[in-house]
């Protein structure tokens, strides 16, 4: 008899935790539901509901980051047309995950009469191989018109990142055109110069781990910027600034990996030359606002996938600061398709998007507005014990998905 009640016992207690687990999904899939817009882009303008929620959160905002997947063709078409968008609302800065001795040089080329065809000439010099890409991303011809919608509206572009390391053929080029004249021509210098160059390929593209520490140790590399530094005062900042970021990938390479170093370092140069440009900013504007497109693992809330406390959190904090607010999104999708044509079903590499992914419309982009899902969280109303998933609604405020294709429109193939 205590046996067969005991098991009635399991019975209901099963029943109960499976009502409650159904009623928990069906509070989960209803509040996203309420809070889900969407939109069609047409003509570099957002059409459909998605659009006056983008345009109010971004009113109420001092900043708008936009967390990308890199290498597609979408996020370069939202981000153009959210360019235009936001531009009426007081936003004049843009800021892009390039390093901004880069970012310098890049504008220098797209802003000439032939800027783009200058653009073509630039790549194809510096990554006749495919595989030394000097300035990343803005090798697609997508970015680059994104790049050409931010400029025609005025924008300030900031380049807020660490140099990238295959950058250092083309600024080692300006910095030996530059300080040559001011060594009246030296036949040293020059042939210094050229072994550096040598050197700098060799370093770049060998298979060794340790590539980056032989930079940092290479004899005519470290002759041709100990030459170069002391003349100028923005080629010595570049030559510091250049050799910050060589340390920040060799932490990661080499015998003794030191990943948290590298990442860490990183996120940290970020902020301060972020801050440099807040400053500048500063002097026009008592509260500039400011769009950031930047990969999505940058642009979290609290600490992001690698634990680091990265740009967003910092810009969530500073808004705070400034009485104001930020705003951020992921943008995402169930399907990835490869320049093959190959489909992939993300899922099994994202699979804390599972309850995200099943409200995405096809053909159309999705936003799910995570605000609501998490005070319910917060309030108790909802529990979620997928850790993954809860980490996930807490590190931004939105979602944004689409099924996203492989950026294959190379710079380099670029004809008038």
């Amino acid at each position: 008899m205590r046996s067969s009640l005991f098991f009635v016992i399991l019975l209901l207690i099963s029943f109960t935790a499976k009502i409650s687990f159904a009623q928990n999904n069906s509070s989960i899939d209803s509040i996203i539901q309420l809070n889900k817009y969407t939109f069609k882009i047409v003509n570099n303008e957002l059409v459909g509901s998605g659009k006056d929620f983008l345009k109010k959160e971004a009113k109420n905002s001092q900043f708008f980051m936009i967390g990308e997947l890199h290498g597609n063709k979408e996020t370069p078409k939202f981000t153009s047309a959210i360019l235009k968008l936001l531009k009426p609302e007081g936003y004049n800065n843009f800021a892009v995950e390039i390093g901004p001795f880069s970012k310098k040089k890049l504008l220098s080329i797209i802003e000439q009469k032939n800027g783009v065809d200058s653009l073509s000439k630039f790549y194809k010099k510096y990554n006749s191989n495919g595989l030394t890409n000097p300035i990343p991303f803005f090798d697609a011809i997508d970015e680059v018109r994104m790049l050409g919608v931010a400029l025609t509206n005025d924008y300030n572009i900031w380049g807020i990142d660490q140099e990238f390391v295959y950058s250092a053929s083309f600024l080692f080029d300006d910095i030996f055109n530059k300080i040559n004249k001011s060594k009246n021509n030296s036949e040293d210098y020059e042939n210094l110069y050229k072994k550096t160059q040598i050197s700098l390929i060799k370093h770049l593209t060998t298979k060794s781990k340790s590539k980056f520490n032989l930079l940092l140790k290479d004899k005519n590399i470290c002759e041709f910027i100990s030459e170069s530094k002391g003349i100028d005062k923005e080629v010595t900042t570049l030559l510091i600034e250049l050799e910050k970021s060589w340390k920040i990938y060799a932490y990661g390479n080499g015998p003794t990996k030191q990943y948290f170093e590298s990442n860490n370092s990183r996120a940290i140069m970020m902020k301060h030359y972020f801050f440099d440009y807040y400053k500048k900013a500063l002097l026009k504007e008592s509260n500039p606002k400011m769009i950031l497109k930047m990969g999505s693992m940058h642009t979290t809330y609290g600490k992001n996938p690698l634990t680091i406390y990265d740009i967003g959190n910092t810009l969530y904090e500073l808004a705070i600061l400034n009485n104001s607010k930020s705003f951020n999104l992921a943008l995402a999708g169930r399907y990835y398709i490869r320049s093959s044509g190959e489909k992939i079903d993300r899922l099994k590499y994202v699979p804390e998007y599972k309850k995200l992914f099943e409200h995405q419309k096809e053909n159309m982009w999705t936003l799910l507005d995570l605000r609501p899902l998490k005070k319910a969280i917060y309030n108790g109303k909802i529990k979620i014990d997928d850790k993954k998933f809860k980490n996930l609604l807490f590190r931004y405020d939105s979602i944004l998905m689409k099924t996203l294709t492989a950026a294959t429109d190379d710079i380099r193939d670029y004809k008038k």
